[in-house]
């Protein structure tokens, strides 16, 4: 009879121990683990393209740097084969410093326009709505402020790769 005794209870404490083993919500699991945040898309960088306007059409590029929403640089573009035939050389390059800021996949800028007096007053510059960007690809939509005159007033699009 004590055989048979401490059989059962070796059966019923086996019992106990799979089922305390086994269900319930209580159990830990094992650590997940998370991706870390992607580095945020900026701005910086050499960017490169195609300025498309009404009067100004052509290659250009920009060096930008980024601190924050911060955004500041240079760019420059070959002399606009409308304003070659207005006078202006056609060995220079239309160039002078960006400024502006970014938030997220948009960025506002302003790219002076340094030189040429005779085309482009004092003020006169591009504003620049930048509509998307990522690690790759900036594309925007222009027009010159309101300190431009004709015929350096114009809008357009421009698409830049970096």
């Amino acid at each position: 009879m004590m055989k048979s005794n401490r059989a059962r209870w070796a059966i019923v404490l086996c019992f106990a121990l799979l089922a305390a083993g086994c269900g319930d919500d209580d159990t830990p699991t094992a650590p997940t683990t998370t991706e870390p945040d992607p580095e945020p898309i900026t701005l910086i960088g050499t960017w490169s393209g195609r300025v498309e306007g009404n009067v100004v059409t052509g290659d250009a590029m920009a060096m930008l740097t980024q601190d924050g929403a911060n955004v500041t640089g240079d760019w420059s573009m070959q002399m606009p084969a409308t304003l070659v035939a207005l006078g202006a050389p056609a060995e220079a390059e239309l160039a002078g410093s960006v400024t502006g800021t970014a938030m997220d996949m948009s960025a506002e800028l302003s790219f002076s326009l340094d030189g040429f007096p005779q085309y482009f007053p004092e003020g006169c510059g591009i504003d620049v709505s930048v509509t998307s960007f990522d690690a790759t690809t900036m594309e925007a939509t222009w027009a010159t402020n309101g300190s431009c005159v004709p015929p350096a007033v114009d809008m357009g699009t421009l698409t830049f790769m970096r």
